[in-house]
Parts: structure tokens; sequence; C-alpha cells
């Protein structure tokens, strides 16, 4: 009965008037009416708002904002055209001073909720850019004639762009170059209804200056149509690009396909973090040049020991950075491409001091910290954290100290506390603002054997 009582309060397509008390993780406003909680996307914390209800569940209602009544000091003026239509940026409509506070208290309620403990957290870094900073972008490509863009929020619906300012400098000028070229040779996107179409999705890395385009066509078969894009590519980039089609003929979500073919451009070393290194379509790196730096710098100076063990090592360029200040350091990583990456940056710089081995860090780490005495683990993780063997070998091997990095404050919360069950101490918890306007904060922790270090 209380329930059925609950949902007569608030019903789709109410019209409410409220006042907006917190975010939520998602950038969301939040909004308590008649014991509801209300969330209502790009309002802030301090408004008062009206907002038309187009969901209604038993505990909780989503709404759409029609009108800010009362505005937050904290609201500015979004830059982008599409805001609120793409389903990129959740956060432009709010100061850049507050997006860094609003993340720090993020990890606090991570923390807060998920490992019951209040958690001293540092100030959040902030992004030395907050337009441009992107250097990956991965476009779907959908329909007859072609569109490109990002999907709205919550859909598959694709938002046409014509350039996005929070991606690389000249981003438009490719958008205008590679939509020309479907449209002028009659090149179809991906239809997900039918799997048919040619083209799914445009994904770019730029580095340095040189950029990596690939193109991920929904059938081998459809190579050969795509093939004469090498010259739109010189002409925008001269020899600074490589160029790959992947094939992708699963149904799934997935944006690549096993295989990358390298089918015009040139395969240059790039330099980033002070390393010569190539960069393969399927290898990790971090979307934003100017946080990383600040991140792995820290990252190195907590991890120094004579030996460092770096679980989830991707592509190796952190390994690499680690070897400057580790005798030894071993390198776990499942994905073969990466490693393979991996090898091939070790070697063009020179670093003999790595090993790199290929597995799931669930069934190597426990064998390979088994057998060290006196080391550092550095855990670097997907969003959903570590599989909970490699946490217990963690424990299991006393490490003198984890530096965990983390994209996502929940999953981090959840393993900080397995950790301190298991003799861990929270010493160092900072924030790193890795995606200005979005929700997303990526975190470096420290933690230390017995209590915290000072």
């Amino acid at each position: 009965m209380a329930k059925e009582a609950r949902q007569s309060v608030l019903c789709k397509n109410d019209v409410i008037e409220a006042d907006i008390d917190d975010i939520g993780c998602d950038g969301e406003g939040i909004a308590h009416v008649d014991g509801y909680t209300v969330f209502v996307p790009y309002a802030l914390t301090g408004e008062r708002v009206r907002a038309h209800i187009i969901l209604a569940k038993p505990t909780f209602a989503v709404a759409k904002l029609l009108a800010v009544l009362r505005a937050s000091p904290d609201r500015c003026a979004p830059f982008c055209p599409v805001f609120g239509k793409c389903g990129g940026c959740t956060l432009q409509h709010l100061s850049y001073e507050a997006q860094l506070r609003y993340k720090r208290a993020t990890v606090q309620g991570a923390f807060r909720k998920t490992a019951q403990t209040e958690t001293a957290v540092g100030e959040t870094v902030a992004s030395p850019k907050q337009t441009s900073y992107r250097n990956k972008m991965s476009l779907p490509v959908r329909g007859t004639p072609a569109v490109v863009g990002f999907f709205a929020a919550g859909t598959h619906r694709v938002v046409p762009i014509e350039s996005c300012p929070i991606q690389f400098e000249g981003n438009g000028a490719l958008l205008r170059a590679f939509c020309g070229f479907l449209h002028e040779n009659h090149i179809s996107g991906y239809d997900e209804t039918t799997h048919g179409g040619t083209v799914r999705h445009l994904s770019v890395r730029m580095l340095d200056g040189f950029a990596t385009v690939t193109v991920v066509i929904n059938d081998p078969a459809q190579e050969k149509a795509l093939l004469p894009f090498d010259d739109v590519l010189r002409q925008l980039y001269k020899e600074k690009y490589a160029y790959y089609i992947n094939s992708n003929t699963s149904a799934g979500n997935r944006i690549l396909g096993a295989v990358s073919k390298r089918v015009g451009g040139t395969d240059v070393p790039i330099r980033a973090d002070g390393l010569r290194l190539c960069v393969h379509p399927h290898s990790f790196f971090q979307v934003n040049d100017g946080v990383r730096e600040l991140l792995y710098a820290q990252v190195v100076r907590e991890a120094a020991a004579e030996e460092i063990v770096d679980a989830y090592s991707g592509a190796g360029v952190l390994s690499a950075l680690l070897s400057r200040v580790a005798r030894q350091v071993t390198a776990v990583e499942i994905e073969p491409k990466a490693v393979d990456s991996a090898r091939d940056l070790l070697a063009r710089n020179h670093i003999e001091n790595v090993e790199l081995v290929c597995g799931d860090c669930a069934e190597r780490l426990p064998r390979i910290v088994a057998e060290k005495k006196d080391f550092t683990l550095v855990l670097d993780p997907p969003r959903a954290g570590c599989d909970v063997r490699v946490l217990d070998a963690a424990i299991a091997s006393r490490p003198r100290k984890i530096v965990y990095v983390s994209c996502n404050p929940a999953t981090l919360a959840r393993d900080a506390a397995r950790l301190g069950k298991g003799g861990y101490a929270l010493a160092r918890l900072t924030p790193f603002d890795m995606f200005p306007h979005s929700g997303n904060t990526e975190c470096l922790a420290v933690l230390t054997r017995g209590s915290p270090d000072k």
C-alpha cells in the first residue's frame, strides 16, 4: 500500500517546481519531492527549477528541465552548440572551479557510500586545458546518407556534429573531409537494425601532431571502397598520419573488431612523456595529455622502489616511466596487441629492465608477487576495478606500498575497503580531472601497510 500511495504523488507528465540539493555521479541535479528522489539533468545544486516528469518509479523519478527559476552562481553558458543534445559532456553549464569541487565531493561520496568511511580527499588536480584536451575521438557513423556524430544520451540516435570543442584542434577539418568523402562516393553508414551498411565508426588518435585514423567497416569485402580516403588524409596531414581499416562484423556495441590493417600513411614513432612510441588503434592511452603527464609523474614518485609490479599495464607507457625509478619492473597485461606495443616501445627506447608478462592479472599476478619480497604494486585496472584474486594476492604478498590508478571512484572505494581489511591504510587520495565537462573522475590512491604514511 505504501508503494501505491507514493506512486500516486508523482506521475509521468506532471510538471513540478523543486529545489536542487545535490548533483549525482553523472552530473544530474537531485531534488527531493514528497519523499521521492527526482533526477533533473542539467540542474545545479541550490537552484529552483521547473521540470517535467518523464519517468516515475516507486522510489524515484526522472524529469526534464523546463526552466531555471533561481540560478546557481556556478551556472555558466555552455560553449558547444549541441550541448544537451549529444551524450558527451554533461557539465558545460557548471563553472570549471565548481566542477573541480564537484569531482572531489563525488570521490568523497563514493567512499562514504561504498566503503562506509569518511575519507580525506585532496583537491582535484585541474586539467591544464579545458577545451581541445582530448587526443582521441570515436564517432559512430549511421544511415543513408551517412551521418557522423555522437549518440544522444541514453540512445543510439546520432546527433550530427561539424566539430567538437573538447576534441583535438583541427577535428572539424577532418570531419568535413570524411563526411564529404562518404557522400561523394555514396558510402552508407551502419544500420543497427538490419546490420547492413558500410561504415560503423571513425576513430582518431592525435598525439604529438601525428594522426592515427581508423575507419571501422561492417564487412571485410567493403575495404576497397574506403582505400581512396588515404588521398584525403594525405592532403590534410602530409606524412604525419597512419591510416587503418578495421573490420567489425559483430552485432554488439564494441567499436573495433579484432584486426586493424594499415592501408596508408606512415608508421613513424611520436614523442609522448619523453618516450618514442608508435600508437596502434588497439593501444590504450589516456585521453588528456596534460593530466596524463601530471598523473604519471605522481605515480612514478609514489611508486619508486627496487622492484615494481605494474598490473594492468596496457601498452607499457607507465611501465617504461616506472623503469626510471626501479631496478626491475614486471608488467602484466592481458591484451596481446597491447603487449606487442609495449615490446616495441621498450625496444625503441632501449629499456631493458622491464619484463613483460602477457596474461590475465587475476591468474598471473598471484604467482608473480609470491616471489617478491620488497616491492611496490601499481594497479591501473579498467572501470570494473580489480578482480578479487588480484586484491587477495596483493594482501598476501605484502608489498610495501600499493599505488592504485582508477577511472571509477565507486570500484576504487570497494577495492580500497577490501585492501583495508587486509592491513592496508589509505595514505593519499587525489582526484585528477582527466575529463573536463563530464561527470567522470580519475583518481590516484596510495595505500601503505599499517597506519597511513604521514
